[in-house]
């Protein structure tokens, strides 16, 4: 077999928080999806290697136990078949959860990590995609953005709660960002509410942050606010303004 193709440089809309539990993956899961029913040829990228839940959301399980995961791959002779995307509902996905049973833990250090996510993003096969979601850990770090960068044009959609701690978390996160000038294209708020299914009637889930600790309050332009929902589903006019806000970022 010839050499995968590898991602074409590409947009790329990485979908970060500060703190985990926030419905991070959810959002990237669903930017995703309602790309690729928009017509756009959408990749999804699952960078959070120790909790990689993108599998399980979209229904996709592997029970056999992983003897051994490879973080790179040498080709010799141009020969080497490297990883195939698998594709759901038009949306073509790579996770480090392909690699390992839905049990099974991964711990590895910063380097090792970036090293699986950079072969995530080179070494599968990704055919024609014209852009990428990638799902992010919490938090964010210097090299991460080096490789993301290394893939492509990079902007950020920051995912919080109302809570303080979570705006005060991302606000780090949006710091390191500005750092090594990588875009914010938005934030969402997610979880903010609960909407009486009789009634229609909304409660608060937080006490709000302070205005002037928000992520608001330092620039980011806030895209969407979403509710909670227990089967947490987020809908086609839930994220309707982030759609709108990526299809003008990718022109």
């Amino acid at each position: 077999m010839g050499e995968p193709a590898s991602v074409p440089q590409v947009p790329i809309i990485a979908v970060a928080s500060g703190k985990g539990g926030v419905g991070k993956t959810s959002v990237a899961v669903a930017l995703g999806r309602q790309l690729a029913r928009s017509g756009r040829r959408a990749g999804l990228v699952d960078a959070d290697i120790a909790g990689p839940d993108v599998p399980r959301m979209l229904g996709i399980r592997r029970d056999v136990p992983a003897r051994s995961v490879t973080l790179a791959r040498w080709t010799r002779d141009g020969r080497d078949a490297g990883l195939e995307a698998v594709e759901v509902d038009g949306l073509k996905v790579a996770s480090a959860g392909f690699l390992l049973a839905g049990s099974q833990g991964l711990a590895l250090g910063t380097d090792l990590s970036d090293l699986l996510l950079g072969r995530l993003l080179h070494e599968t096969n990704w055919g024609d995609v014209e852009v990428l979601v990638v799902d992010l850990p919490p938090g964010a770090n210097f090299t991460q953005q080096g490789v993301l960068s290394g893939a492509g044009r990079v902007t950020t959609i920051l995912v919080v709660t109302p809570a303080e701690v979570s705006h005060l978390d991302t606000g780090r996160t949006l710091e390191v960002l500005r750092s090594v000038r990588t875009p914010v294209l938005g934030g969402v708020e997610n979880m903010a509410y609960f909407a009486c299914p009789g009634c229609g009637e909304r409660t608060e889930l937080h006490t709000p942050a302070p205005e002037e600790r928000t992520i608001w309050a330092a620039g980011v332009g806030r895209l969407a606010r979403l509710p909670f929902r227990p089967d947490g589903a987020i809908g086609e006019a839930d994220l309707a303004p982030v759609v709108t806000a990526v299809e003008a970022h990718i022109g």
